[in-house]
Order: structure tokens, then sequence, then C-alpha cells
């Protein structure tokens, strides 16, 4: 087994009470079976709560939020986990213990990761030095060494798939009409909320209102961060290289590239590019059937060609 990990992953760290757009809300949580038991069997008052808060069905055990209670009714006032506090954090359900990682495999890779809907892992992203997504890389075999820092790139040929080095990079030069496309196909996606159709419908006016041609002179790209954008275009493509396997290179590249670009727009418009990763990491990839609707769309529109 090979493993690999963003440079950032292992220095990555919940920020609890200090973060501005806490995960314990919004969510349906599973409570794993053995997680489940501990809370059915806990003789304290935590107890008594974890057993009044949680759902138990066929399906299971979760912890629901609705929009009258969104937030989970273990998060105290100061914004801390009670079940953290009292327990520990490996008493947390294994969905709490382990989100926003994730951990996607592909024959005898392993490709790890934090999602971009956490503000730390954001943060973490953009913070790294240089235009290029590092990488470290461990296996069992001991063929690569601590000091091996892996590009993209580099996934792609351990994968065996022979690639364009250019597929790699993020260009930010496209007609203005490819950005009215873009947003057409993201408004078809279901909306996390109001303020995400209400965005949607700003930039599209102000594409069909805008002078400019391209996006190089829509957006001055001199007061864009390229060598931001690119790492996050190369975060998005690793995010999802396990979709090959029921789509094209073509479709992922446009999945991760439409991305970017929407990215751009976003933060062209509202400022705060951290922020706009998050909000649509939040909206897209946080939502299978988003992300499984846009690759479909894509794979359809390869097929129309």
């Amino acid at each position: 087994m090979i493993s690999l990990y963003p440079t950032f992953y292992h220095t990555f760290q919940c920020k609890a009470n200090q973060c501005h757009h806490t995960c314990c809300q919004k969510w349906t949580i599973d409570v794993d079976e053995e997680t489940a038991k501990l809370y059915q069997t806990l003789p304290t008052p935590l107890g008594e709560d974890l057993r009044k808060f949680m759902t138990v069905d066929d399906e299971g055990y979760y912890f629901m939020f609705s929009d009258k209670q969104p937030t989970c009714p273990l998060r105290r006032e100061d914004g801390l986990c009670r079940v953290v506090l009292e327990l520990g954090e490996d008493s947390l359900c294994d969905t709490c213990h382990m989100h926003p990682r994730f951990y996607k495999y592909i024959e005898d890779l392993e490709l790890c990761g934090v999602g971009l809907s956490c503000e730390e892992s954001v943060e973490k992203l953009l913070a790294t030095e240089g235009d290029q997504l590092l990488f470290t890389i461990e296996d069992d075999d001991g063929e690569f060494t601590a000091e091996d820092r892996p590009v993209l790139e580099n996934i792609f040929d351990l994968l065996a798939l022979g690639i364009n080095p250019a597929i790699c990079q993020f260009t930010l030069n496209h007609s203005i009409h490819y950005c009215q496309e873009l947003v057409t196909v993201y408004k078809k996606t279901e909306p996390i909320d109001e303020e995400w159709t209400n965005q949607l419908a700003h930039l599209e006016a102000m594409l069909s209102s805008t002078t400019a041609s391209t996006t190089m002179d829509l957006l001055k790209v001199d007061t864009i961060d390229v060598s931001a954008l690119n790492k996050v275009y190369q975060y998005i493509l690793y995010r999802q290289i396990d979709m090959l396997a029921e789509y094209s290179l073509e479709s992922l590249v446009r999945y991760a590239f439409d991305a970017t670009v929407f990215i751009a727009l976003l933060t062209h418009q509202f400022g705060n590019l951290p922020e706009q990763i998050r909000r649509w990491s939040e909206q897209i990839e946080y939502d299978e059937d988003n992300v499984a609707f846009l690759f479909n769309e894509y794979e359809n529109n390869n097929h129309d060609k």
C-alpha cells in the first residue's frame, strides 16, 4: 500500500471554538454501532442527553439537526463539545472523529486529505509555499523516503495514467460565454441555502452586463492570486481522482476547472478567497448528488461533441 498526503495534512488540527463555520451543524450525523453502545450505557447526565438527542430506527443511530435546531445540542455555548470535554476525543462517533479527513483507495494507492468545507483545511492549503500542491508519500516496501515530495502529475504516473502535464496547471483565460455556461450548469445543482441561489443570480446578472470578453479581462488577473487558484485546482483534481473509475479524464478536469473558475468569479464579486473556497466545497463537494450531477453533465456534453 502506498499512502499519499498533502504536505499540510499532518499539521491539521480542528480549530474548535475558534472556527467561524462550525461543522457541528446542518448535517445528519451517523453514529457507528460501537459508539452508540457506549452512549446507550453511559450512566451520567451526558449519557442521558446523548440518548435523548440520538435518533434510532431501522437505518441505525444518528443525530439529526433541523432548521429549528441547526446546531448540535451537545455543543456548548462557548463552542466546545461536551463529549470531547467529558469523555475525550476518542469517544466521538467515527464521523465526528474523522471529519473533515477523507481516504480514497485506488488499487494499492491510498489518497488522504481534508475536505475544503472546513476553514482550517482551506487556510492550511493556501498557506503552503509555492504554486504547486506537494505531497508526502509512505509505502510498505520502503521505495520512497520521507524527503520525497511528489506533485500531482506524479500521482497520475503512479496510477499508470499517461497525461499531458498541462492538465495539472490552471489557466484563467476563457470566454465570458464559458463562464455563463458554467453558472447555468451550477444553477441546476441542489442549493444548500438561499444565499447560494442569490450568489448565482448575482453572477448571472454580472456576466450578462459585463463588457469584458475573457476571464482575464473581467477578473484583472493582477488582483487575483493565480498561484493560490492553481493549488485549489490541483487539490480539487486530487480529491476526485477516484471518479476516473466511472468517468473520463476530460470530465474530471472540467469539474475541477469549472470549480476553480467559479471560485475566482465569486472572489472577484464578493472578496475573501478562503470563504469562497469553503462555500463552494460545502455546496458541491459535500453533496454527493451534486458531484454526481456535474460529472454526468460533463460526461454527456463530451459524448455530444
